[in-house]
């Protein structure tokens, strides 16, 4: 082989490799974006557990108000 061959080979070489690291970076610059959206649209739109807490004690309350006139109820003849 002629070193003009073993210089197009390894510059090909290198271009592939370099093609496959700038798709890897931009891909993590996206997920890093995607993930920028993510922590944004959590402080927004989900529920805080407190606020769930609180939520199902009160319908826990309602229950057991229910359940307990049920349960007077079928204590009548």
């Amino acid at each position: 082989m002629s070193q003009d061959m073993v210089n197009i080979l390894i510059a090909g070489f290198g271009a592939i490799i370099g093609w496959v690291l700038k798709v890897i970076w931009d891909s993590l610059r996206a997920l890093q974006e995607d993930m920028k959206e993510i922590e944004r649209e959590l402080h927004t739109e989900y529920v805080h557990k407190t606020d769930y807490r609180a939520d199902i004690l009160e319908m826990k309350d309602i229950l057991k108000q229910i359940f307990n006139k049920l349960d007077n109820k079928a204590d009548k003849p």
